[in-house]
């Protein structure tokens, strides 16, 4: 898949939102954003966030009731009693878990595109405007660093320090407490999904330059790069020494978290988006034009299944499930075993 390609990809993606964000039905699709808790799934799709009995898949609140001009796909985030979710319209809402009535809202310049991260109770959240707003559980801002393009990545942090990858192609280490900047990287390319940070402090960083990169969380240094034939529309998943992800040609990889070498590659035909879940048995695939596939840690192939419309993002895992989101189907939640048996479909009510 040449760069034009790409570039189209991601334009005909874009596009999708904002059109859907300016119609008063919202007719359009996003990809949905999912996170569990316990016994519940909150699912942020089109005009509402959902929350979800995890036994059977029926509703038990949306937000809001009716929908509105604005849209959710970021997955919300489970706080201290309280659930927090960005929309299109530029406003980060805190909802009450239980009953999904509004607590708080904040708004900034630009649309939530990802989710915050939540840490040493404060909430990191990125914008589209290219800022990072850290809040108080309350919604005051505390303080707001600046980059120099939008925030379209979720951050991870490490105790003291949160790293926010940007699409102003770098990487920044920002001091949790302050806000303060403790060192920043240039990586060559904008960054689409989040960092992956190991155990051992490597952050590993997928980039649309076609480049897998391997950054030290101490200083910044760039330990090796790995440059690849076709973008990485994918955030890497590890297991013990070993990196999976997958590129917009179709290609699954595993790869030594050592040097970024191929351990094993596998076709898929299909482009692999999102990030692949490990399970006990296996690493699960999400391509987009609705296939899951999961290959073994080796790299055979276990089982596929095809699911009814497209798939922006990969597998979250619950239990022995897999909870998997759908863009363009009939429905924009499903929940698989992870041996990829049917378990139960959410139908959102009109």
């Amino acid at each position: 898949m040449n760069k034009r390609k790409t570039t189209l990809i991601f334009t005909l993606i874009l596009a999708t939102v904002l059109l859907t964000s300016c119609s008063a039905g919202l007719s359009g699709s996003s990809w949905p954003g999912i996170s569990t808790n316990g016994d519940t799934f909150y699912v942020a799709n089109l005009a509402h966030v959902y929350a979800i009995r995890a036994t059977d898949g029926s509703m038990i609140w949306r937000y809001p009731e009716k929908a509105s001009r604005t849209m959710y796909f970021a997955a919300p985030v489970l706080v201290e009693n309280q659930l927090i979710a960005g929309d299109y319209q530029k406003i980060l809402h805190s909802l009450n878990p239980t009953t999904g009535t509004e607590n708080w809202s904040f708004q900034a310049n630009g649309p939530w595109i990802a989710s915050p991260l939540v840490a040493n109770d404060t909430i990191f959240a990125p914008n589209g405007d290219g800022s990072l707003y850290a809040l108080d559980l309350n919604g005051n801002l505390k303080w707001k660093f600046t980059a120099t393009r939008a925030l379209w990545s979720q951050p991870v942090g490490n105790g003291d320090t949160v790293y926010q990858a940007s699409m102003d192609k770098t990487i920044y280490a920002i001091e949790m407490a302050t806000g303060a900047l403790k060192w920043s990287k240039d990586l060559g390319g904008a960054v689409i999904y989040s960092p992956t940070l190991s155990a051992d402090g490597m952050l590993y960083v997928a980039t649309l330059a076609r480049e897998l990169i391997a950054v030290n969380t101490e200083d910044g240094e760039i330990l090796w790069r790995r440059k690849f034939t076709e973008s990485l529309w994918s955030q890497p998943a590890i297991h013990e020494d070993t990196l999976f992800f997958g590129d917009l040609s179709g290609k699954a990889y595993g790869v030594s978290r050592t040097d970024g070498a191929d351990i094993w590659t596998q076709s898929l035909t299909e482009p692999v988006t999102g990030r692949p879940t490990v399970t006990e048995e296996s690493v699960v695939f999400a391509t987009e034009n609705g296939n899951l596939v999961a290959l073994s840690f080796t790299g055979e192939r276990l089982w596929s299944k095809t699911i009814e419309g497209k798939l922006y993002n990969g597998p979250v895992q619950f239990d022995d499930k897999l909870l998997i989101g759908i863009a363009l189907g009939d429905s924009p939640l499903k929940l698989v075993t992870t041996a990829g048996q049917d378990v139960w479909t959410f139908i959102p009510p009109k």
